[in-house]
């Protein structure tokens, strides 16, 4: 029963238990209390009694009230806080599990920040909030290749999220590279971006953006050189200097030689080769013997490998000993 039915129909209990020992029993009782005679009629005296009982019980109801309406609102509180950690969690935000009051959630509360939910699992399911069933939607729309406004999850740009949905919108146009490019923190998609920009983009334009080079950045510039379809004007200088920022190997300069001698004029491929070999001495040397012999400039070899030590370039001094006693094959067949 509530407070207030309980406030109404035990006064009217009350009342009507007078009225009905006042009518039968109309006498008064003096009764002496510390020294002062009290006299009241007998209806009063014996309701008495039940009058305390009535207003501690009143007093009771109201103080357990204050105690459960308290509990339920925290509980409320808890229940609302952890439907918005729930959105955070999902959006790969930071998730605070100390910060719930009623014991209902504390646990809860402590695991939601391991979960990692898959929203394709859960796609047939409806969920009752929804505010988390856009999550869910949009998580898995961009998951499946899809460009999906997030900018009402007020989410970071190095979010998971957020650097996924770049690269989506990256893929459906690649001129989207700019963008990216103009404002970009995270350095595996501003190499992404890079590389797109490559495939279309001037070399000025591809130098104004400090973006760490990589190779297949490199190389796909590399193929561009005299290309049919947006060719670019690449000098030796260009080349020397992308290769400064990179981490080339021994192996990256005999395939870059292969790369550019369909591209380039033998001459312009020697010379870009001899002036390797000086800049990078220790790595570019198999990739200008591997030019000269590939062009049959032997002696050019011969005069290169007596000046190099003893241990150094071991598979072309045997090339070379091949080729003084007469033998003819393709270079190509021993740098696979």
């Amino acid at each position: 029963m509530g407070l207030k039915k309980f406030v109404v129909f035990g006064a009217l209990l009350l009342i009507t238990m007078g009225i009905v020992l006042y009518t039968f029993i109309g006498d008064d009782y003096a009764l002496p209390i510390a020294g002062i005679t009290i006299k009241l009629p007998v209806a009063v005296w014996v309701l008495f009694p039940a009058l305390i009982l009535y207003l501690a019980t009143i007093a009771h109801l109201m103080f357990y009230g204050v105690v459960n309406f308290t509990r339920l609102r925290t509980i409320k509180k808890d229940s609302e806080k952890f439907i918005d950690n729930a959105k955070k969690a999902l959006l790969g935000k930071k998730v605070n599990g100390e910060e719930y009051k009623s014991e209902a959630f504390k646990l809860p509360g402590a695991i939601l920040p391991l979960l990692n939910i898959d929203p394709k699992r859960s796609a047939h399911i409806r969920v009752y909030d929804d505010g988390i069933q856009d999550i869910l939607e949009a998580k898995q729309r961009v998951k499946d290749g899809e460009v999906v406004d997030l900018s009402k999850f007020n989410l970071l740009s190095d979010n998971a999220l957020v650097l996924k949905n770049a690269e989506n919108a990256l893929h459906e146009d690649p001129t989207y590279a700019t963008t990216i490019l103009k404002k970009c923190d995270d350095k595996k998609l501003c190499q992404k971006a890079h590389l797109a920009l490559a495939e279309y983009a001037s070399l000025d334009e591809i130098k104004r953006y400090e973006v760490q080079p990589t190779k297949e950045l490199f190389y796909a510039l590399i193929n561009r050189i005299n290309a049919k379809e947006n060719p670019i004007d690449m000098k030796d200088d260009d080349i020397v200097e992308f290769i400064e920022k990179m981490d080339f190997e021994k192996e990256d300069y005999i395939d870059l030689a292969k790369k550019l001698k369909n591209k380039v004029n033998p001459d312009r491929l020697i010379l870009l080769f001899e002036r390797l070999a000086h800049t990078f001495p220790s790595d570019a040397g198999e990739g200008y013997l591997y030019v000269l012999f590939d062009l049959q400039m032997l002696d050019n070899a011969r005069e290169y490998l007596e000046n190099s030590s003893e241990e150094e370039y071991p598979v072309f001094k045997y090339l070379l000993f091949l080729k003084d006693s007469g033998k003819n094959f393709d270079t190509d067949l021993f740098f696979k």
